[in-house]
């Protein structure tokens, strides 16, 4: 029975080889970057490499620190375009948006979100890349055949940040499972794990290659126990290609050139050793990668005799979660089938995609209460001391000039709060967005949709709170349209600032963003016109005022406090100047401002910066700055 399941098995693999499988060629791959200060200036990464990817095989591009093989993997997984050169597939010119349909890359760092559990995140994978045209019931199957042959069925509800090493990186390859590409990419996939673990991981991605798919990984020096799971080599020296072969043609191949390998020694350890004095002969003999005299095919003997060999390896090692199951054929699910039809970039809508995201970043705010609970605590903080600081101004004409200071403080801190917030956890989320983004799983404006929806709640309640203290506190009037204006101009500040943040996270990383984020906000604190009035600045400043949100937050403020028409304020002093309120509108030259153009201005505002911020994160999540 088991023979004949096996037998079964390699049909279906058979089979999808010949249906699924894509052989990748590519021939005199240039890669220039600018060097120096002169805009002349170039150096050259990659130079004139070529070399093929069969399906069915599992290959590592290997090779000394910037040699180009983390280059050459971008370049051959599209994320970035070669200066010159020609990839083909099939024998065909690569049609690179047709190709990133059919195909992942897992980035060296390895990012998932880690407030959701295995279970979680491989399900909203699903969801986002099977999309309607596949039954509920299939996405659930296909979770749970990828959570049992990844090995992870012990673990899958345990959140992703509490896993180990191998167990996140196993992960991530299942995240990209879930659409069953034919072709996947790895940068460095053993990087900061011990030999052990590495083994496994390598043994996975050999079981993947052998289900018919094109598996292409970096490794910086495999060491001998990988390499019996390796079928090709691929060597990488200053940008060029040393040796493309199988493993075992490597040591008749330096034979031939007269480099004899010493007994007993790693034969990968040796190349990369020679690899410098010698460079130009590898080079030569190997014609850049066009020499195929080095590629043999390995028989299925042989890939069943190791099977066996890494099975009794992992048990008698009694690991817990190890790889034994092999992954389904693409064939036995209908899913691949169906997504090999769509002809769209995505296949899910965006509104699919924005209710899914924003149902991820929901959940992960409610798995870490901290930052709300901590944002909230602040603000319920301040607005006590504030209220205490400024306790039942609000009907004295006495403290009228220090009631407006309390309104313009309030804006203040509001800004300040929603802008840095934002400015640190935002960029955090970058490098998984980039993978999810750049393997199609979602648009970005689906993304930054609902990033931005998700972040409102929270800063809803935080201003609320603010506001509904310090104004009960401070003694402002008891009515009711001025306390609905005056908290409805905190939220528009405060929303204002959230967006003013999100541009800020989308351009910088979290330490540029600390630094530059004081200079980026400072400009509209300057011209708000509480510290420089309109009449007062500059004709070729004056334009600030009007693209300033605080300006138009303090003049929606001062109006709703001392505006629509308010009667005589008491004053407890023998002459007050602003016993009439009209007065402070005067004195601050905003009795021409109109509330309801304040609020325009804080939404067009708003609209202006959200285009800003998705323009920028579009630019941003297709490069690696």
């Amino acid at each position: 029975m088991a023979s004949d399941s096996q037998s079964e098995s390699q049909e279906t693999t058979s089979t999808s080889l010949v249906e699924d499988s894509l052989n990748i060629s590519f021939e005199d791959i240039n890669y220039t970057v600018r060097h120096g200060i002169l805009a002349g200036g170039r150096k050259t990464v990659l130079g004139g490499l070529s070399g093929s990817l069969n399906a069915g095989e599992l290959t590592v591009i290997m090779g000394q620190s910037g040699a180009g093989k983390s280059t050459l993997m971008d370049i051959l997984a599209g994320y970035t375009e070669p200066t010159n050169g020609h990839i083909y597939v099939n024998g065909r010119l690569r049609d690179s948006k047709l190709f990133r349909r059919r195909s992942c890359y897992i980035f060296q760092d390895d990012r998932v979100q880690d407030m959701l559990t295995i279970q979680e995140s491989l399900t909203i994978a699903a969801e986002l890349k099977l999309g309607h045209h596949i039954s509920p019931d299939q996405k659930r199957k296909r979770v749970e055949e990828i959570i049992s042959s990844l090995g992870l069925s012990r673990a899958r509800n345990t959140r992703a940040g509490d896993l180990s090493g191998g167990q996140k990186k196993r992960l991530a390859i299942g995240l990209e499972l879930v659409s069953d590409p034919p072709v996947m990419f790895l940068d460095e996939p053993t990087s900061g794990l011990d030999s052990s673990i590495s083994k496994q991981m390598v043994y996975l991605l050999h079981l993947l290659a052998r289900q018919g798919r094109t598996v292409v990984a970096t490794m910086h020096q495999p060491s001998a126990g990988l390499l019996q799971l390796v079928d090709r080599l691929y060597a990488v020296v200053a940008g060029r290609c040393a040796y493309m072969g199988s493993v075992p043609m490597l040591l008749p191949f330096l034979d031939q050139m007269h480099l004899t390998c010493p007994p007993y020694h790693n034969p990968v350890d040796f190349l990369i050793e020679i690899c410098v004095e010698n460079a130009s002969d590898l080079v030569q003999y190997s014609q850049n990668g066009k020499s195929t005299q080095w590629i043999t095919n390995i028989p299925n003997e042989t890939d069943s005799k190791l099977e066996e060999i890494n099975r009794s390896y992992f048990r008698s090692n009694t690991i817990e979660d190890v790889c034994l199951t092999v992954l389904p054929t693409p064939t036995e699910d209908p899913t691949n089938k169906i997504l090999s039809k769509l002809k769209s970039t995505y296949t899910t809508s965006f509104w699919k995609q924005f209710i899914t995201l924003t149902r991820r970043s929901l959940l992960s705010h409610w798995r870490n209460p901290s930052y709300t609970l901590m944002m909230t605590g602040i603000h319920c903080a301040m607005a006590v001391f504030i209220g205490i600081l400024f306790y039942n101004i609000g009907e004295d004409a006495k403290y009228a000039r220090e009631n407006y200071n309390c309104l313009f403080f309030g804006l203040m801190f509001l800004m300040f709060t929603a802008f840095s917030a934002v400015s640190i956890t935002f960029p955090e989320q970058i490098p998984v967005v980039r993978r999810e983004h750049f393997n199609r799983w979602y648009m970005t404006g689906a993304y930054y949709s609902a990033t931005l929806i998700s972040s409102i709640p929270t800063q809803t309640v935080c201003t609320l709170t603010y506001a509904c203290i310090t104004y009960w506190m401070t003694g402002q009037p008891h009515d009711f349209l001025r306390f609905i204006s005056f908290c409805w101009t905190l939220m528009l500040v405060s929303y204002v600032a959230l967006c003013m943040g999100l541009l800020n996270g989308s351009f910088f990383n979290v330490k540029n963003g600390t630094i530059f984020g004081p200079f980026f906000i400072m400009p509209f604190v300057v011209f708000s016109g509480f510290f420089l009035l309109y009449s007062d600045a500059p004709g070729f400043f004056r334009w600030l005022f009007h693209v300033s949100f605080l300006k138009h937050g303090l003049v929606a403020l001062t109006i709703s406090m001392f505006g629509m028409d308010r009667q005589k304020l008491l004053c407890s002093d023998l002459i007050c100047r602003y016993t009439y309120p009209k007065q402070i509108l005067i004195d601050r030259e905003m009795q021409d401002e109109k509330y309801s153009l304040a609020i325009i201005a804080l939404m067009s505002i708003s609209v202006a910066v959200n285009i800003s911020t998705y323009i920028i994160l579009k630019i941003r999540l297709k490069s690696k700055w």
